[in-house]
């Protein structure tokens, strides 16, 4: 009774509320201080649908989004990697001539052309060059180059997406325009001298030569690829291909923030203290000492633990596994849902499904898709090269073989097989990896040069030799048929 009377008169005292002073105690007692998780980006799956209808708005935000995602989300990396590197880009040369019969009796001057345009097209390199290109297709949507040469060689200059957008289709070839405005001082001497030139007739005032007062057409030197076929449409901007899938990535990064939250609930602990009280439920021990107690114990709890400080039975519950089965099957179904939305098999990144003829079967719709869509893009570009690097002599074109990593060897036993119904040997050659330049250097080399047939002089077996003085051919028969004698009778 004393007791009761001292914490009454204690409150009387100060002019504070009782029941105040224990609500406010007990809404911020069990308060545990976590740390907030940031997801992988802050567009929303509503946001970035939203933008996808918009392309010619928002197309270098969501490139910028592609690019964010494929160093986060490995799936998505995988598949921008594995599309962008699935063909061989074999390559064979050959010449346009309006009538092939004339030189037949001359040929020397056509032999000379080959290996001249050979070494060109090897200087601009589309074995290393056109996997990167693929990719950056991939990610961005579509990439802008700028081509630096000398005589010796060629290189490629990236623009940034940011700064230019397609402007027309020229031979099958993307050209594209340059906003100059976006230029810096600072950074002007890392531009091309003509992209130079076009800033500072801009600075000067002479904007006439300018698209909308700000984009410089830059000349054949500059060319985009790009798959998006409506860029042309979209005020010359692209969306990347695989755009679709990124509502799944980012679905897929906010259940892997989900995971996180999961794995917090099962570490953790909760410690609670229960307060005395009287027979109406107040509390028999003072506010003040009552949270002394309660910081005390969060003070030497470890990390991951509540402390709970109330009157009330409060019983121990595990939250361990809370919500675990909901979040994976939620990461699990995103994860899948990303595939189907990028077109490819699961299967080819270690998936858990058993259809090897599935799997195969997607590897050629991929690879179907890009032989239609991606190498007849580069064969005009270098077609476009060729042609204006010639002279007045013969066009030259290149041809790009439909092949893929995964079915060279079906498609080098196809070609060799046409060989024997008149088939064409520089292809079967491409199909083995080697470029025009190869061969004309490397056969003419051995055959005429090294004379490599005279050298590696094939042994002779036991299939090869007949006979006791080790004649080459097949032993002669005990009872050769009457065909067999004919012939050899006729020979005499």
């Amino acid at each position: 009774m004393a007791n009761k009377k001292r914490y009454k008169n204690r409150n009387r005292g100060n002019g504070a509320n009782p029941m105040q002073e224990n609500r406010h105690f007990a809404s911020v007692s069990a308060i545990k201080n976590t740390s907030s998780t940031s997801s992988a980006t802050s567009i929303t799956e509503s946001r970035l649908k939203a933008m996808l209808r918009d392309p010619q708005t928002n197309g270098v935000q969501i490139a910028g989004l592609s690019k964010n995602m494929k160093q986060v989300n490995g799936a998505y990396k995988r598949i921008i990697k594995y599309l962008s590197s699935l063909l061989t880009y074999d390559h064979v040369l050959y010449p346009v001539m309006q009538d092939p019969l004339q030189y037949m009796e001359d040929p020397a001057t056509l032999q000379l052309e080959f290996a001249q345009t050979a070494i060109f097209l090897d200087r601009l390199n589309p074995k290393f060059n056109l996997p990167m290109i693929t990719e950056k297709m991939f990610t961005n949507g579509s990439v802008f180059l700028y081509k630096l040469e000398d005589s010796k060689s060629v290189a490629y200059q990236e623009m940034p997406i940011s700064f230019c957008r397609i402007g027309y289709l020229d031979q099958g070839v993307y050209r594209y325009q340059f906003d100059v405005t976006k230029i810096q001082e600072a950074t002007l001497l890392n531009y091309p001298k003509e992209l130079q030139s076009a800033y500072t007739s801009y600075k000067n005032g002479a904007t006439d030569k300018l698209i909308e007062g700000k984009w410089y057409q830059v000349g054949d030197k500059g060319v985009a690829f790009t798959l998006d076929s409506d860029a042309l449409t979209q005020n010359g901007f692209a969306l990347p291909p695989l755009a679709n899938a990124l509502v799944d990535v980012i679905k897929i990064e906010n259940a892997k923030d989900g995971m996180e939250s999961t794995a917090e609930l099962d570490n953790t602990k909760i410690v609670h203290s229960r307060i005395e009280t009287d027979d109406k439920g107040r509390p028999l021990m003072e506010l003040p000492v009552v949270l002394e107690y309660h910081n005390s114990l969060k003070r030497n709890l470890p990390d991951g633990s509540v402390a709970i400080t109330n009157p009330f039975e409060t019983k121990a519950l595990s939250l361990n596994g809370t919500g675990k089965d909901g979040k994976f099957a939620l990461l699990d179904k995103s994860v899948e849902q990303l595939y189907e939305g990028a077109g490819v098999s699961k299967l080819l990144f270690a998936g858990d499904g058993t259809s090897s003829q599935a799997l195969e079967r997607s590897i050629q719709v991929d690879a179907q898709w890009l032989y239609s869509f991606l190498l007849p893009m580069f064969a005009n570009y270098y077609n476009y090269e060729l042609l204006k690097a010639g002279k007045k002599g013969t066009t030259w074109k290149v041809k790009f073989l439909q092949m893929s990593h995964f079915d060279r060897e079906a498609v080098l036993k196809l070609a060799k097989d046409n060989l024997a119904n008149g088939g064409s040997r520089t292809e079967y050659l491409g199909h083995c990896g080697m470029t025009p330049i190869e061969i004309v250097n490397m056969l003419v080399f051995e055959q005429r040069i090294l004379t490599i047939d005279d050298l590696m002089i094939a042994k002779q077996t036991s299939y090869t030799m007949s006979g006791d003085e080790g004649e080459a051919g097949a032993p002669e028969s005990d009872d050769p048929t009457d065909t067999t004698t004919r012939i050899k009778d006729s020979q005499q």
